[in-house]
């Protein structure tokens, strides 16, 4: 008797934490613009260089939302572009991509997502590749175990997930 009831108290706050889950990656997704509708012209690069750098496209959309609501004119202070790229910080990146414009979707989002590969390869988390991407300096306390991932990071990892559910994966 006591098997069952401790069974189905497990079962009802397994439901429970799923169903919180769930509430929670939509609210954050809705934070973000969940009827975002993703250009063609940012479909089809995300999809190009995910399959090129083994990056979920919909993740790399989410980043060019994030960073810029897809705007390829956005300006930051010295970050530009689709991806918020700051030509200060990855001069080497853009001549060995052979980029030399900024504000281009295409040469943009090569930059950004080889950047975002880089994090990847160095993290293999993609909370704190995002973070680190975002210059989020509490990423130290995440990679030790003393922190939470950044509201940035939580915010493109729902939209990512609210963008893969809209294309059926």
């Amino acid at each position: 008797m006591k098997n069952k009831v401790l069974w189905r108290m497990t079962a009802t706050v397994m439901a429970a934490l799923v169903a919180f889950e769930a509430s929670v990656v939509t609210a954050r997704a809705s934070d973000v613009g969940q009827a975002i509708e993703v250009p063609a012209e940012v479909q089809e690069i995300s999809e190009e260089l995910g399959s090129r750098y083994n990056i979920c496209p919909e993740l790399i959309q989410a980043v060019c939302f994030k960073e810029s609501s897809f705007r390829p004119d956005a300006v930051n202070g010295d970050c530009v572009g689709i991806m918020q790229v700051s030509e200060r910080w990855h001069k080497g990146r853009m001549e060995r991509l052979g980029v030399t414009g900024l504000t281009d979707i295409r040469e943009n989002m090569s930059v950004g997502v080889d950047y975002l590969a880089e994090l990847f390869a160095e993290y293999e988390d993609a909370g704190a590749a995002l973070m680190k991407y975002s210059g989020n300096s509490r990423l130290s306390n995440l990679v030790d175990g003393t922190g939470d991932l950044s509201d940035y990071a939580d915010e493109v990892l729902a939209l990512s997930a609210e963008l893969e559910r809209r294309n059926g994966k």
